[in-house]
């Protein structure tokens, strides 16, 4: 495999790489850390985001050149690779940039990615894709620099949850340690990401937390971001992505669920666990995917239709 992606890499002159849409740690740390190493190579790079980046992880931005993709952007690629993206169909608007590039390159470590690349390497042990990414680098002794490691050890602290996740593996930590080898500054990353709070995600915590509802006797938490609450706060959907680690953590919960209404009129639903239950196969159930404990979905209904399907879905699971 690893060969084979060399072979690709030896022989491509333009070379992109791109992630899912509403980005996190490990979406942009596998692209911004695989990128910047092959930076050093000499050839065309390009490092494609195709969504806004969250503001906790700007401080990326100002180390990598990130560019939105706009649709033709990828014609002249000789090898594209699509990282941390479960399904094709998460790269959204730029799935068609799948089309486009000569050869497409599919490294991820989410469960039951379809291998919709010509070349896929997917690792559903790991911690996370840049985990994967930086076995790949040493792998191909590719250099890595300042802002290359800072990426990718940005990913594996996301992804893991401070290395709180069962994901987390003496492999795992060994990765982070050589990548603080470097002199990665990993007091600014948790800053960045843990400790940046805007005032008004604080403020919103205390609205949004009215609406916690606890069902099957304390065992699942359910609650809702309304289109209106965030534009009263002039807030996006990606806001508050850790309320739902929040509410998981409340003593008696095994799953958290978050809804968050779209301005379509459509949820997207957020999942977690702390407990023996697997949230994967619930978000399949609604058209999405994830891991054993984080998962994700969106769905056409409104926040209140979806609560209901997912109630019924949830009866099923604790019967």
């Amino acid at each position: 495999m690893i060969h084979r992606i060399h072979q690709e890499i030896n022989r491509a002159a333009k070379i992109a790489l791109i992630s899912h849409k509403s980005p996190d740690g490990d979406s942009l740390g596998s692209v911004a850390g695989l990128g910047q190493a092959l930076m050093e190579t000499g050839k065309e790079i390009t490092l494609f985001t195709n969504d806004s980046i969250p503001g906790k992880y700007e401080f990326l931005a100002e180390q990598n050149p990130f560019v939105q993709y706009k649709k033709g952007m990828g014609k002249d690629l000789d090898l594209l690779f699509v990282l941390d993206c479960g399904q094709a169909s998460r790269l959204d608007y730029s799935e068609v940039i799948l089309t486009e590039a000569k050869t497409v390159i599919n490294i991820d470590h989410h469960m039951r990615n379809p291998n919709f690349g010509h070349i896929n390497w997917v690792d559903t042990e790991i911690s996370s894709t840049c985990e994967l990414v930086l076995e790949l680098i040493n792998a191909l002794k590719l250099p890595l620099n300042y802002a290359g490691a800072t990426a990718l050890y940005t990913g594996i602290v996301t992804d893991t949850g401070s290395f709180m996740y069962d994901n987390t593996s003496p492999k795992t930590l060994r990765a982070a340690a050589n990548l603080l080898e470097m002199g990665v500054d990993k007091d600014r990353i948790y800053r960045e990401t843990y400790q940046s709070r805007n005032i008004r995600e604080v403020k919103l915590l205390g609205e949004v937390l009215k609406d916690l509802t606890l069902l099957f006797d304390g065992r699942v938490s359910f609650t809702s971001l309304s289109q209106e609450i965030l534009k009263s706060y002039d807030l996006d959907i990606q806001a508050m992505d850790e309320l739902i680690d929040f509410t998981r953590d409340i003593a008696g919960v095994e799953i958290s669920i978050v809804l968050k209404e779209m301005e379509n009129g459509g949820t997207k639903i957020g999942f977690r666990s702390k407990s023996d239950r697997r949230v994967d196969g619930l978000a399949r159930s609604f058209g999405g995917g994830g891991h054993e404990k984080a998962a994700g979905a969106t769905v056409k209904m409104n926040p209140g239709e979806t609560k209901q399907q997912l109630i019924k879905a949830l009866e099923e699971l604790f019967e």
